[in-house]
């Protein structure tokens, strides 16, 4: 549910600070998001905050996931897990993981699997996307050596295959749309204790 912007005593702000207000709040409303406000001045960002809670869930939609890895390996992701990183301005994410090679063994080994990623906001559909994933760690329970440099080699094709990209929060394109014409875009992202934050930032017109 989305947070009240706070609600100042009216003789504390000017008419035309008032409504900025409101359509601050107006927007953050239409984009469905939590707001954390500081204060309602006429300068200076929002914010809102994507849950560690909501990006897992928006993972968790798109796993378990298959692939065949270099026509050798078939590949099994699943039980995505999440850990905010803020010292890195990044997250980490693990998976379980399951192998079965297909020319030697035939056996199905697991394991598991992890890998850390920053943020981007994608203006052209309005999400939040996974971006510059790479792996971490990749560890196999029982994989004979000679197959451990092949599989060793294919944890990054995985990162860049199967994360790369991949949404983590969409906002619906009409409320971005209704969001702009009152004056505010989505703007920088940082990953804190807490979460994701937004910045919801006032577009300025050219050459201002």
């Amino acid at each position: 549910m989305p947070v009240e912007p706070t609600v100042f005593p009216v003789r504390t702000l000017a008419r035309s600070d008032r409504r900025l207000c409101l359509r601050g709040g107006a927007a953050l409303a239409l984009l469905g998001l939590s707001a954390s406000w500081t204060g309602c001045a006429t300068s200076g960002p929002r914010e809102f905050t994507l849950s560690e809670r909501q990006i897992l869930a928006a993972l968790s939609e798109r796993f378990p996931a298959n692939r065949r890895v270099l026509e050798v390996f078939d590949v099994r992701l699943a039980s995505p897990r999440l850990k905010l990183l803020p010292a890195e301005d990044r997250l980490m994410l693990g998976f379980d993981l399951g192998v079965q090679e297909r020319l030697i063994t035939s056996r199905l080994f697991k394991g598991n699997l992890m890998f850390s990623s920053g943020l981007r906001f994608d203006a052209g559909d309005a999400t939040v996307r996974l971006d510059r994933v790479r792996r971490e760690n990749l560890s196999i329970d029982g994989l004979p050596s000679l197959l451990s440099s092949n599989v060793n080699r294919w944890g990054g094709l995985l990162a860049e295959e199967l994360l790369e990209g991949t949404v983590v929060h969409t906002v619906d394109r009409a409320a971005v749309d209704q969001a702009a014409r009152q004056g505010w875009r989505p703007g920088a992202l940082k990953v804190t204790e807490g979460g994701v934050k937004v910045t919801l930032e006032p577009i300025r017109a050219q050459g201002a």
